[in-house]
C-alpha cells in the first residue's frame, strides 16, 4: 500500500484520460518516460494550453503509469473504455495516499452500507478526521478543502463512478482480467476501494 505523504495536489491535476491513453500508447511503442517528456515539450502531443501545463501533465501521467503493473500497461488497449478509465483512477490512487484513503474510507464504506450518493457532509467529515490525525491536512485552508472535495468528485465522475448531476454512485464494471490482476496482496486494497467491497 502507498505510504506517501498527504498532499492537496489533485486540485492542480486533472484526470487527463485522453493524455493518459496517449502516454500508454507511446510507452507501448517503446518510448521511455524521458522521451515522452521531451516529445511533449517539442511537439505538445497533449495539446496542452501552455508549456508549464504540458510539463506537469507529462510528469504526473508518467508517474501514474510507472506505478501500474506491466501487464496492465501492456494489455491496456485490449480493455474497454470503462475499464481504461478505472485503470487511470487506480494509477492516481496509487500515487496519492489521501485520495486513496478517501476512496477506501468513504466511497467504499458508502457502497458497502448501501448509500446511494456521495454527500458533501461525508467529504467534510473525512477531511475533519484527517485534520485531527495529521498536521499537513490540518494546515489545509477551507478553500483548499473545498477545491479538493470538488476534485475528488470530478475524478469519480470522469472515472464513471459518480453521476454528474446527482452525485449518485454508479457501480463499476471492469474487465475480469483486470479483476484477476488486482486480487493480489499489493493491489487488493485498491481493488476493494474501487469496487466498494469488504
Amino acid at each position: 500500500m502507498n505510504k506517501g505523504k498527504y498532499t492537496a495536489d489533485l486540485v492542480n491535476k486533472g484526470f487527463w484520460f485522453t493524455e493518459f491513453r496517449k502516454t500508454i500508447e507511446l510507452v507501448n511503442e517503446g518510448k521511455t518516460y524521458a522521451e515522452i517528456k521531451t516529445l511533449q515539450k517539442a511537439e505538445n502531443v497533449y495539446l496542452a494550453p501552455s508549456e508549464d501545463t504540458g510539463r506537469r501533465m507529462a510528469s504526473t501521467i508518467t508517474k501514474r503509469i510507472d506505478h501500474l503493473p506491466e501487464e496492465v500497461v501492456g494489455q491496456y488497449f485490449s480493455f474497454d473504455l470503462e475499464t481504461q478509465r478505472i485503470i487511470n483512477l487506480l494509477a492516481t490512487l496509487k500515487v496519492n495516499q489521501l485520495f486513496f484513503e478517501f476512496m477506501y474510507e468513504v466511497y467504499r464504506e458508502d457502497r458497502i452500507i448501501g448509500k446511494k450518493e456521495l454527500e458533501n457532509s461525508s467529504l467534510r467529515i473525512f477531511f475533519k478526521n484527517k485534520a485531527a490525525q495529521n498536521e499537513k491536512v490540518a494546515s489545509f485552508t477551507d478553500a483548499t478543502i473545498k477545491r479538493l472535495s470538488g476534485a475528488y468528485k470530478t475524478y469519480l465522475r470522469e472515472a464513471g463512478l459518480l453521476e454528474e448531476a446527482t452525485d449518485t454512485y454508479i457501480p463499476p464494471v471492469i474487465d475480469v482480467r483486470l479483476e484477476d490482476l488486482l486480487k493480489t496482496l499489493e493491489w487488493e486494497p485498491y481493488y476493494k476501494a474501487i469496487m466498494g467491497v469488504a
